[in-house]
């Protein structure tokens, strides 16, 4: 759930602009495709959500699982990932429904997207529970103490990771410190990406990504536009009957929109949890975030944390859900013409500036969060030793139960 180390050595490249040049292939018959049940589909991606930790150290993993079957080859996969990181949404989400779309259509998208999720959501879910039956204990406060240092650590590994993969150059270091200070000021972190896409064919007029050849793959429009119509009608439903389930679906929508490659939803969630409708303090955000360590699969859905704290269970499954639902559908709408998308330099330009303010947004969240900590000597030393041991590969399960351990012990 934290992004891995990365080599200051290696090249770096932003997603949409690290594919190999094109080369000539066909486009896949329907009956060339390999086959697989929907069944088989969402067990692959169960077993992944449920044992996959790391962030992007996540990608092997789900990459292994996907070839071994057949499912795509290697190739496909890197085109597929080009795809997924160059919409918003979380990375790995998109990469089990973009394989599911592939083998079964829709229904095995949906069962991709619901397997790889569930583990994680079921976990966040209950350790929120705990959390707030636990509340008011002075163990608690001490390990949530813990937490707070630990989590400190991996957004400063994050801002490591982020600067190190696209503010190379200094018109994206430009860019992902004026986001930075954007953001402190109090912007909204949707105008920073809006005004950063916008200035991203300008800024970077110069720099062309090279081509792609991809396969696309047919999406049912009849299926789509029902499920669109149940969310509509959901957000419908609730306006009238549950307000508060209805601003819940739209902050956490909101946020999937502004969020790429998973991690990025860190600063719109906090913008709408603690700035915008402030339905926790930061130390509460903080906490649900250490906690959304503990679990595996995709980080965002520390968003159940949120929705249990606003409105219980079904806050709780409210937040899981809408917090994929809008880049569920971008992806469903971008696959069809992706390779067109992904040629057209404009596009790439734009994305090359959204990508250049993650960084920048999830520091000034850094920032904020640190002003409000009551710092020592001690905490510090947590602090970078989370940091360190999440940097050398340390599992993040481990490096939270120290956290907690020494919360308990020291603070």
């Amino acid at each position: 759930m934290i992004p891995g180390p990365v080599n200051p050595a290696a090249p770096q490249q932003a997603p949409a602009e690290s594919l190999a040049r094109p080369q000539a292939r066909p486009q896949a018959k329907p009956h060339d495709r390999p086959r697989a049940s929907l069944g088989e589909i969402f067990r692959c991606f169960l077993r992944v959500g449920a044992t996959a930790y790391g962030g992007p150290a996540m990608m092997p993993l789900m990459r292994e699982h996907i070839l071994k079957r057949g499912w795509m080859t290697p190739e496909d996969f890197k085109l597929g990932l080009a795809v997924c990181q160059a919409i918003p949404g979380g990375t790995l989400m998109q990469i089990a429904a973009y394989t599911g779309l592939r083998l079964r259509g829709l229904p095995g998208a949906l069962a991709g997207f619901m397997g790889f999720g569930l583990p994680a959501m079921a976990l966040i879910t209950a350790l929120s529970a705990l959390y707030h039956a636990a509340q008011g204990l002075t163990v608690t406060g001490s390990a949530m103490q813990g937490l707070s240092t630990v989590v400190i650590g991996i957004i400063t590994l994050a801002v490591y990771d982020f600067w190190l993969k696209y503010a190379r150059g200094p018109r994206r270091v430009g860019l992902t410190l004026l986001a930075c200070a954007l953001f402190l000021y109090g912007v909204g972190p949707a105008w920073i990406i809006l005004g950063a896409a916008l200035a991203g064919p300008v800024v970077f007029r110069d720099e062309t990504a090279p081509p792609v050849s991809f396969s696309n793959t047919p999406v049912p429009v009849r299926g789509v536009l029902v499920l669109g119509l149940l969310a509509l009608s959901w957000l419908a439903g609730t306006f009238f009957l549950a307000p508060t389930l209805f601003r819940l679906s739209l902050s956490m929508a909101k946020a999937d929109l502004i969020a790429f490659g998973g991690y990025g939803v860190f600063p719109a969630l906090y913008h709408e949890t603690v700035e915008l409708q402030r339905w926790m303090s930061a130390e509460t955000f903080m906490d649900g975030m250490a906690l959304a360590q503990v679990t595996p699969g995709p980080f965002m859905l520390g968003s159940c944390f949120v929705g249990y704290h606003i409105a219980g269970l079904l806050g709780a499954v409210t937040a899981g859900v809408w917090i994929f639902t809008p880049s569920f559908f971008i992806l469903m709408l971008t696959v069809p013409s992706a390779g067109r998308l992904l040629a057209w330099q404009p596009f790439r330009r734009a994305l090359a500036g959204v990508l250049s303010t993650l960084g920048g947004l999830i520091l000034a969240v850094g920032v904020q969060l640190a002003r409000g900590m009551d710092w020592s000597a001690l905490k510090a030393f947590m602090c970078a030793g989370a940091a360190l041991a999440l940097w050398r590969n340390v599992d993040p399960i481990w490096v939270v139960i120290a956290g907690v351990s020494l919360g308990v012990w020291l603070l």
